[in-house]
């Protein structure tokens, strides 16, 4: 089975969980300015901004080519309780024709948003657990 891991951030937050997922699959954490070229599962991470995906994160979904990617598993951050980006990235992929098989989120509580001049990219112990059961979970499907 072949793996991509792939993450769009601004703080840190979102690479963080990347590179945690990365430790558990053997492959790269890659930004998403690293084209796909093939994966049976893509772990996609993007950031929640305003209530709504980066726009790179949604335009990196949109580019993704359905005989390459067979199927998603997708991560998010969010500075509050919303996961709306979670939505918004599933329906790009089933517009795609590439199944979601599961969703992680996690809210950082404005954890390295710039504004405040703080840095994101620092998990807790339980976050780092909690993304690796996630990427097992993931991988065992």
């Amino acid at each position: 089975m072949t793996v991509a891991i792939r993450y769009q951030t601004r703080n840190g937050n979102t690479q963080a969980f990347a590179e945690q997922i990365a430790t558990v699959a053997g492959v790269p954490a890659e930004s998403i300015d690293t084209p796909v070229e093939q994966a049976d599962t893509l772990f996609f991470g993007g950031g929640t901004y305003f209530i709504k995906p980066d726009k790179s994160a949604s335009a990196f979904m949109k580019s993704l080519d359905a005989t390459k990617v067979k199927q998603i598993a997708l991560f998010t951050t969010s500075g509050g309780p919303e996961m709306v980006s979670d939505k918004a990235l599933t329906k790009i992929a089933t517009e795609k024709g590439i199944p979601v098989i599961g969703h992680f989120h996690q809210v950082m509580g404005g954890k390295g948003m710039k504004i405040i001049g703080s840095a994101g990219g620092k998990l807790k112990a339980e976050q780092i657990e909690l993304v690796k059961e996630f990427a097992q979970k993931m991988l065992a499907q």
